[in-house]
């Protein structure tokens, strides 16, 4: 047995994301030695209107880079344009999840960061490709922050920002569900507006250790009232489960 399946054997893991992507990291955390406990407080979905298309378009053609931060950016690009990238503009993803994505979706992936937004960004600006090749796609949910256009846009570059899609909170239940009758002992909130769900779904009357998948999420879940445990080092169900540990 791995160290880390002896560390989470017999732990019961509640997990938040939508209904598909619960499932998906339900199936990695039982092969962990843990149970998964599936409770999705989110769902996501495309945004898709003409307006959006032909933006996309437009800014796609002019691309000197394409920035993904979730795989989510990647699905719903492919949904809105299928994996037509042009070959002069290269890909930045944040994250190995989100590679793997592009690399099916998209065929290339051509600067993988670690981490954050905000690291991918220093990446690019430490480059110093961005005087030649300033031109810069990011691909992104309607609710993310602003990170990465700030940064890259301070090292020089032109950044055109597309939201793709959103995620929408779950929304408050009456009466809530007791966090006592999941009997989960450790909650995963990959995402802001699972935070924001989750606290509208659950009632805390039972402790808990909650592990989140990046800064801003953290952030999200203080400014809630949420006590956080752990943040993992990279945004991957890999990362929080190494958090866990």
């Amino acid at each position: 047995m791995t160290a880390a399946a002896k560390t989470l054997a017999g732990r019961r893991i509640l997990l938040t994301r939508s209904a598909e992507d619960c499932a998906e990291w339900a199936a990695q955390i039982e092969r962990s030695g843990a149970e998964a406990v599936v409770l999705p407080c989110i769902e996501c979905e495309t945004l898709d209107t003409p307006a959006l298309r032909t933006a996309l378009d437009r800014a796609l053609a002019e691309a000197d880079w394409l920035v993904f931060t979730s795989r989510r950016g990647v699905e719903a690009f492919t949904q809105l344009r299928g994996a037509a990238v042009p070959t002069a503009a290269r890909v930045a993803v944040v994250g190995a999840a989100t590679a793997e994505a592009a690399r099916t979706h998209v065929g290339r992936v051509d600067l993988v960061g670690r981490g954050t937004g905000a690291a991918l960004a220093a990446m690019l600006a430490a480059q110093g490709d961005l005087e030649r090749h300033p031109n810069v796609l990011i691909a992104v949910a309607a609710n993310a922050g602003d990170v990465l256009e700030r940064t890259l846009g301070a090292a020089g570059a032109r950044c055109a920002r597309i939201d793709l899609y959103r995620t929408i909170p779950a929304p408050p239940a009456a009466p809530k569900r007791a966090l006592s009758s999941l009997g989960a002992q450790r909650v995963v909130l990959a995402s802001p507006s699972a935070a924001s769900g989750f606290v509208h779904q659950v009632e805390l009357d039972a402790p808990v250790a909650i592990y989140t998948i990046g800064p801003s999420t953290t952030a999200a879940a203080r400014a809630l009232g949420l006590r956080v445990t752990a943040e993992a080092r990279e945004p991957s169900l890999e990362g929080i489960l190494e958090a866990m540990q």
